[in-house]
């Protein structure tokens, strides 16, 4: 892992910066954060069919994990600055729901990006103790 640079900085701003600007985005991001509570793909799937809101808002964040995780995967991004500020990207959360979707769509590298890149934020975690 190599020290972030002013250029990863201003690339993460810019990526937070069109996240932001983007109301959907943000709201998608705040419902995962605080409202989704799911567990399973098949509860979630009866509760939030596709098309739902609640799946619009999944897909959201997960392509956002995934565009955060390709460039993390192809080192045109400090994971340091990214895991610093994020951490596992909620993965946490929609782990089984993306294995779920995969399943279902077919589609066995779909969000691919995403799942590698909340992967190795354990180890990052694991040499980056708490601050305070």
């Amino acid at each position: 892992m190599s020290n972030p640079t002013k250029e990863d900085a201003a690339l993460l701003l810019q990526l937070m910066s069109y996240f932001a600007a983007n109301e959907k985005n943000s709201l998608a991001s705040d419902w995962v954060y605080e409202k989704f509570s799911e567990k399973s793909y098949d509860d979630f799937k009866t509760k939030y069919p596709p098309g739902s809101e609640g799946y619009k808002n999944v897909m959201r964040v997960a392509s956002n994990g995934e565009l955060i995780g390709m460039l993390v995967n192809k080192d045109l991004l400090s994971e340091d600055l990214v895991f610093d500020l994020m951490g596992a990207l909620l993965w946490e959360k929609l782990g089984p729901i993306v294995h779920g979707i995969r399943k279902d769509a077919n589609m066995s590298r779909l969000f691919e990006n995403y799942e590698v890149c909340a992967k190795k934020y354990q180890a990052w975690a694991d040499q980056n103790p708490p601050k305070v």
